[in-house]
């Protein structure tokens, strides 16, 4: 993995100095943003105002020309590939609702836990009952509890 030696900072997502251009057209311009633990935020801004780049940096389909982009205080995103960052949880989702419209609510859930998505891992993989019962919470949360068998 790489880390830095200490903790650049306590934010959990931190860009400083972002810059990317795409054949003379700069897209990002000296980006700096830091979300603590915790945080959320909403980004928003007219079309071409760098967003969708903004996320592309930040999940690794992206090199910034220049700036830091460190995730958890100590890993440098701009060295990992978008596997290895989706590894550490980061991803994104695009606005286009979609899901598995021959499984059930509560399969396309399950799909989404952060399990072992490996062949081996994904061959072997059987429900412990913390997936479970943080299905029943997200189920509960979205308000599809009584829904869960509807395809």
């Amino acid at each position: 993995m790489n880390v830095m030696d200490t903790r650049a900072t306590s934010a959990m997502l931190y860009l400083d100095g972002v810059h990317v251009s795409f054949d003379g057209f700069h897209a990002i311009n000296n980006l700096s943003i830091a979300l603590e633990p915790g945080e959320m935020r909403a980004i928003i801004g007219p079309n071409g105002a760098g967003k969708t780049t903004m996320m592309d940096i930040i999940t690794g389909k992206t090199k910034p020309d220049e700036g830091t982009v460190l995730f958890d205080g100590v890993t440098d995103l701009t060295r990992l590939d978008e596997t290895r960052i989706a590894e550490l949880g980061i991803g994104r989702k695009f606005q286009k609702p979609t899901v598995f419209e021959s499984q059930t609510v509560q399969d396309n859930l399950l799909l989404a836990l952060n399990v072992d998505h490996s062949v081996r891992g994904t061959l072997f993989w059987r429900e412990s009952r913390a997936e479970t019962e943080r299905i029943q919470k997200v189920l509960e949360t979205i308000r599809l509890t009584d829904a869960r068998n509807r395809l």
